[in-house]
């Protein structure tokens, strides 16, 4: 009887026989190629081990335990001959059954087979189904069976899985304690990499190696701690020694990985990148290329290693700050390939491969036209193996007296280009020849690649050189860049213009001290202004540039500066980095902009007031609209400023405003008013957008208000996530 009273039967048991069959059957259980652990001499060992001691207990256990461990066995085997192996062992057990006799031989060897089948099951389940039926059967089979051994067995045999146990728990400790002084390093370390990436972004690349740095040394000590010694008694520990194995892993390769991009980032040197004396060293910019690629090689290496090590058990610490750190890099990427591209490509876009021409228009939101402002101004700069030079600073005014000696053809300018605005001087003349005022109106797209392309076909045409791409920049991106000059005395006003001051001396002031009659004045201003402006850049030093992309980036996200050539890699790169100027990509979710072109050839753009709201509404039954309210504002005083700013030519009172507005949206406007009142729009299409136009006048003080409502698609019954409707602005004055 046992302690509580029950009779518990005992069976016969040749132990000598029992340890044989144990050794058997536990050797043909190693061959299965289990690998509890992931490493092989130890994997052999313990399935050896495990096995042996359950059939050795086994030969012992109750009749029904054996045969139904061989049945499960059978039933869940995926393999014929196997699910054979398991019904003979069901058999087997049976026949004990059946004779009521203790053949303690032949208890063994059904445990035996019904362990050998389970262990080469393979279940399609959850991760480690077939381990966890094939490990609790092994433990229900041991324990029932040394249960019915003789006391001194069964405590020999109890206390020998309590010291496995206890060595296991200490096992565990020992982990605990390593994973938790391995913690702080890993949080340390997986936030520094995170600021290194922040920083590379930056283009601090000697602050991103340093972090890099820091970050490296982080993980190595977290591998340390994970492949110690305090780690090592886990390594012996089923289904915990891989998980173990797998974060010194992941520790290890989060070390190399930032190690490598630390060292790829230390061998550029961003003082060599820069424009100093009108040129810039190609080889040193085609050096940056490898460095980059292999930062990128280095965070993909560790990507893969984090993909790869898929399991759930992994040090929880460990996997989920190397996940978070991961998909930091994961974002970075794009900006990453980015960096690498706009270096590969620069030598080329700085005449490496032959020398390249550019024209560059300055323009000016006083007069608005669609892209931003009307040219006032431009240049013809040539770059020949990364040596700038300028060819020409001209009025716009000379090439719209070149084109009237020498009439230029727009024939091949993109078709909406010259659909839309060919009636404003693109394509005006008898023969299809290029108007008067195209020049003028050139930038009334709001499409900058239309316009690039249409100047690199007319330029040429009116007296330029051929050129291979444009470039337009506003007062504010020139007041950025005086930054870099200082002061520049204009002799013409008795005045030195402050690189703070410099758009307001643009937009405004020229105006002023030039008066009605003082046109010539103001142009010589103007051009002593521009020459002096590139030729200080040109002979000086420019920032880093990363420090230059820092100041201009965002005056490109304004739209103030633009580029374009007529290379498609170039152009895609451009684009990337928002300098292209093409108009966005309207969503599902709709879209919307305004512009406003000066229809009344003065420069009172200066005292516009544009406010917009736009929002998507969704109706009870799921029907979406795009509603737009613009608000638009004549500030201009009706007297006190030079007719040139607030007369007209269109016969209005001084102080009028007349413009061209263009709403663009979707192709489905469903209403729109004025003040209230219904008003008609001419419709075109332009880069995937529609435009409606309408010419508005505004008196001095007056507010027009304008609402545009445009049907959007209803969206997926359940679909809860909020509208966002693409919206892009015309860079105007920012008084």
């Amino acid at each position: 009887m046992n302690k509580t009273g029950r009779l518990v039967r005992r069976n016969h048991v040749d132990e000598r026989n029992a340890v044989g069959l144990a050794a058997i059957g536990g050797v043909a259980a190693a061959l299965s190629g289990a690998r509890p652990t992931g490493f092989a001499p130890v994997d052999v060992v313990i399935v050896f081990v495990a096995v042996g001691a359950v059939i050795w207990a086994a030969a012992s256990a109750p009749w029904w335990a054996s045969a139904i461990a061989a049945g499960v066995a059978g039933v869940l085997a995926l393999n014929p001959l196997l699910t054979v192996l398991g019904a003979v062992g069901f058999v087997g057990g049976l026949v004990i059954g059946v004779q009521r006799r203790d053949h303690g031989e032949l208890r063994a060897v059904v445990a035996a087979i019904a362990l050998n089948v389970l262990i080469r099951s393979d279940l399609q389940g959850f991760l480690g189904l077939s381990a966890i039926i094939g490990i609790a059967t092994g433990i229900t089979l041991f324990a029932i069976g040394l249960r019915r051994r003789p006391s001194a067995i069964r405590r020999t045999g109890w206390q020998a899985v309590a010291g496995v146990g206890v060595v296991a728990a200490m096992s565990l400790l020992a982990l605990g304690i390593a994973g938790i002084g391995a913690r702080p390093d890993v949080t340390q370390a997986a936030r520094q990499a995170k600021q290194a990436v922040d920083t590379l972004n930056e283009g601090d690349y000697e602050g991103a190696a340093a972090l890099f740095e820091d970050a490296s040394s982080g993980f190595a000590r977290a591998d340390g701690a994970l492949g110690g010694p305090l780690a090592l008694p886990a390594h012996l520990l089923p289904g915990i020694a891989q998980n173990v194995r797998a974060g010194a892993d992941l520790a290890a390769a989060a070390a190399d990985a930032t190690s490598a991009a630390a060292v790829a980032l230390r061998q550029i040197d961003p003082a060599t990148l820069k424009l100093s004396g009108g040129s810039i060293d190609l080889d040193a910019v085609r050096a940056v290329e490898a460095p980059l690629q292999r930062v990128q090689d280095a965070l993909s290496a560790l990507r893969t290693t984090v993909d790869n090590t898929d399991s759930p058990w992994i040090i929880s610490v460990l996997r989920d700050e190397l996940d978070e750190l991961q998909a930091d890099f994961d974002d970075n990427e794009p900006r990453l390939q980015t960096a690498i591209d706009a270096v590969r490509l620069a030598p080329g876009l700085l005449g490496g491969d032959g020398e390249r021409r550019y024209l560059i228009m300055f323009t000016t939101p006083a007069e608005a036209r669609g892209l931003g402002g009307f040219v006032g101004n431009f240049a013809e700069v040539a770059i020949n193996n990364g040596s700038i030079s300028v060819n020409e600073f001209a009025r716009r005014s000379d090439l719209e007296e070149a084109n009237l000696d020498e009439r230029a053809f727009c024939s091949a300018c993109p078709e909406e280009l010259l659909a839309q605005y060919g009636q404003y001087g693109f394509d005006t003349g008898p023969d299809g020849s290029f108007g008067s005022r195209g020049w003028s109106n050139i930038t009334m797209p709001a499409h900058f690649p239309y316009i690039a392309e249409a100047a690199q076909i007319l330029y040429p045409q009116n007296g330029g050189n051929p050129i291979d791409g444009v470039i337009v920049m506003d007062p504010y991106v020139i007041q950025e860049l005086m930054r870099y000059t200082g002061p520049i005395p204009v002799p013409e006003f008795d005045l030195t213009v402050q690189p703070k001051d410099v758009a307001q001396f643009i937009l405004e002031d020229q105006y002023v001290l030039a008066g009605d009659d003082g046109y010539s004045e103001r142009v010589d201003a103007l051009g002593t202004l521009g020459d002096e402006v590139i030729s200080r850049l040109l002979s000086g030093s420019l920032p880093e540039p990363p420090e230059l992309a820092k100041d201009l980036g965002p005056l490109v996200a304004e739209r103030r500066l633009l580029m374009w050539t007529d290379n498609e890699a170039e152009q895609e790169l451009l684009d990337r980095v928002g300098l292209l100027g093409s108009i966005p990509d309207m969503g599902t979710d709709g879209g919307f902009s305004v512009s406003v072109t000066n229809g009344s050839a003065n420069k009172i753009e200066v005292f516009l007031e544009r406010d917009v709201d736009v929002e998507v509404q969704v109706a009870d039954d799921g029907t979406r609209t795009l509603v737009a309210d613009v608000r638009l504002t004549n500030n201009a005083p009706a007297e006190g400023l030079p007719r040139y700013v607030i007369g007209n030519s269109v016969g209005l009172p001084d102080g009028w405003s007349r413009l061209l507005v263009t709403f663009y949206g979707p192709d489905s406007l469903q209403s729109a008013t004025v003040d209230g009142e219904p008003f008609e729009l001419v419709r075109f299409s332009e880069a995937g957008w529609t435009g409606h136009s309408a010419f508005v006048d505004l008196s001095p003080g007056q507010q027009r208000s304008f609402t545009l409502t445009f049907a959007l698609d209803a969206r997926v019954p359940g679909d809860t996530t909020p509208s966002s409707p693409t919206i892009w602005e015309q860079p105007l004055t920012s008084r």
